[in-house]
């Protein structure tokens, strides 16, 4: 009998508009002969299920629909829901109440790889090269020199939660780092303030694969812009994504062995995606995404490409690693 799959999509920031196109590719791709596929979106004001242009509200006691007077009951929920409340484990919790399986990693998890500080100082303990930072919260006194004595120009600046590097900017002058600051601000409550590390950026996606963990290809992103922002990401494309990315074997391996290693200590599920840093062969830590885009231009489908695995195949692995 097919399962019934809960596309879960949409959200409260400004990454809904990137799940709406992550769970379009896995409403396309997922094997329609195994997965009846339903497509929940989630909005601040009301949770429905979106089937023929009509929308069918979710019965948050249950997370079932109603439709012509039949309940429909999910048996997983597919999480392609980037930013709150997916990434940050909340749904994740009100899913764990419930008894609902789903395709990402948990509460804990989630919530610490959301909060950038939270996850640099975790891993940072574990032997985890990472960039010096600090953070700014929205009730502090925000001044340029007091920042500036701690971390040197040029530097990122950034919100401490979210992802899709929105509200995200590069510093090269001391008179750019209070607009900036007041630019990440607005995407939350938290600013982190990073040294800028010069080398080459690279990204590792990391899965549970026919039940042991796998690292995929690794990306090298090739700058256009002077940061790998939300326009550059999605808008602008203003970046060159080079997959296998041109490293030498001994990285390669380190970063996929690195990879593998912060998912298994973080006790991460599902597909994650860890971005790094290289300088004078060193890795340096920068973010690690717990619920990574899969758009039809994201990295993570690209890296699975590489390394045999289709759409199809990554997307309906995902769920029988939940439902085994």
């Amino acid at each position: 009998m097919k399962k019934n799959i809960a596309v879960v999509t949409g959200g409260y920031s400004g990454e809904a508009v990137i799940s709406l196109q992550s769970a379009e590719v896995v409403m396309k791709h997922l094997d329609a002969g195994k997965y009846n596929c339903f497509k929940i979106i989630l909005e601040k004001n009301k949770w429905f299920l979106s089937m023929e242009g009509k929308e069918f509200l979710i019965d948050k006691n249950d997370f079932t629909a109603t439709v012509g007077g039949k309940k429909i009951k999910f048996d997983c929920a597919f999480m392609a829901l980037h930013g709150t409340p997916g990434e940050d484990g909340k749904l994740q919790g009100y899913f764990d109440m419930i008894g609902m399986p789903y395709t990402s990693s948990g509460v804990v998890q989630s919530a610490i790889t959301f909060n950038k500080a939270f996850t640099v100082a975790i891993l940072g303990r574990y032997g985890v090269h990472t960039a010096r930072s600090i953070v700014i919260n929205k009730n502090d006194k925000i001044n340029a020199n007091d920042i500036l004595s701690k971390i040197s120009i040029p530097c990122f600046v950034k919100p401490n939660e979210g992802g899709s590097s929105l509200g995200a900017s590069k510093v090269k002058h001391k008179e750019e780092l209070i607009s900036a600051v007041e630019k990440a601000m607005k995407e939350g409550e938290e600013v982190i303030i990073e040294e800028f590390i010069e080398g080459t950026e690279i990204t590792c996606g990391v899965i549970k694969y026919k039940g042991n963990v796998k690292a995929l290809a690794i990306t090298e992103i090739v700058f256009k812009t002077e940061i790998f922002d939300f326009h550059a990401k999605y808008i602008d494309k203003a970046t060159k994504e080079i997959t296998p990315a041109r490293i030498s074997l001994p990285i390669e391996s380190k970063c996929k062995n690195l990879s593998e290693y912060i998912y298994k200590i973080l006790g991460c599920k599902g597909m994650i995606r860890i971005d790094y840093i290289i300088k004078k062969n060193m890795l340096y830590l920068l973010e690690v995404n717990s619920i990574p885009g899969i758009t039809e231009r994201s990295l993570i489908p690209q890296q699975a490409k590489h390394a045999g695995i289709s759409r199809k195949e990554l997307f309906g692995n995902a769920i029988e690693e939940v439902l085994s």
